[in-house]
């Protein structure tokens, strides 16, 4: 009886097993490996490095400088310059025209930085060509942006002379 349990110990079927998780088994050289999930994975690495590397290799956008938005000819806006703070219920707002005889009217515009929408907030028929804008309550204590239409006599629009003015903030009283 003793040596029948000695050859039962000694039997493959009674060794110890090694670490099993799942249906994969621990072997003596160590855990198998998956050749799916090596290629899956490898198929993934190279997704993930071109969902990285494709934007740096893509055309890069063109920055325009603040003098390059200012090229609409026909005039400059003199006042207010651009970060002034206002603590006023009016702003005064002046455009110098290139050709003062050839303006038809001219046309304010203003949009807060919250909702982005242009509004026209004044138009002028005559020099010289600015505007007291009385600031409505719905600009108040905003930052905005102004900017002009020049209408010609001869039916040509020009749009936004010398650029805009940005970074106007406008405090209640």
């Amino acid at each position: 009886m003793y040596n029948l349990l000695n050859q039962m110990a000694d039997s493959p079927e009674k060794k110890s097993v090694g670490e099993k998780r799942g249906p994969v088994e621990k072997t003596e050289k160590g855990w198998p490996i998956n050749p799916v999930g090596i290629v899956a994975l490898a198929l993934f690495a190279l997704v993930i490095i071109f969902l990285i590397i494709r934007p740096l290799l893509s055309n890069k956008t063109q920055i325009i400088n603040v003098t390059e938005q200012q090229v609409a000819k026909g005039g400059q806006m003199t006042s207010p310059t651009a970060g002034e703070i206002v603590k006023s219920k009016t702003l005064e707002i002046k455009l110098s025209i290139d050709e003062p005889q050839k303006v038809q009217k001219v046309q304010f515009w203003a949009k807060t930085y919250a909702n982005g929408k242009w509004q026209m907030i004044g138009e002028v028929s005559s020099a010289p060509f600015s505007l007291n804008w009385r600031i409505p309550a719905d600009f108040q204590n905003k930052a905005i942006a102004i900017t002009s239409h020049i209408y010609q006599k001869d039916s040509q629009i020009i749009k936004d002379p010398g650029g805009w003015r940005e970074g106007i903030i406008i405090l209640s009283q």
